[in-house]
């Protein structure tokens, strides 16, 4: 959905493609975090997960102005999905943290 034509909304919400962005980098982030078991124990692998899903995040704003002439990268979109990452991170640590103490 990051590279078709969306047509505009009838109500315009300036800060809300925001919000669609940081859910969607959060879905992505965690569900790579729980598909590799492994992720729990080694940092490694959950940084190169978290950092995979941001570098993916820019490859697609740059492939968004390059690629498509209706679509523009935007450096605050690379913020919201870098955030979203960000908090799927934290709250898979979190988790983590509570199951292995059990």
């Amino acid at each position: 959905m990051s590279l078709i034509k969306i047509p505009e909304a009838p109500i315009k919400f300036s800060s809300l493609d925001k919000v669609y962005h940081t859910i969607a980098y959060f879905t992505l982030a965690l569900t790579w975090l729980l598909s590799f078991p492994v992720s729990m124990k080694k940092n490694t692998v959950k940084y190169a997960i978290a950092l995979g899903c941001v570098f993916y995040g820019i490859i697609i704003e740059v492939l968004q102005t390059t690629l498509t002439t209706y679509r523009t990268a935007s450096l605050l979109d690379v913020v919201a999905n870098s955030v979203g990452v960000f908090i799927a991170l934290l709250i898979f640590n979190s988790i983590y943290k509570k199951i292995d103490a059990i």
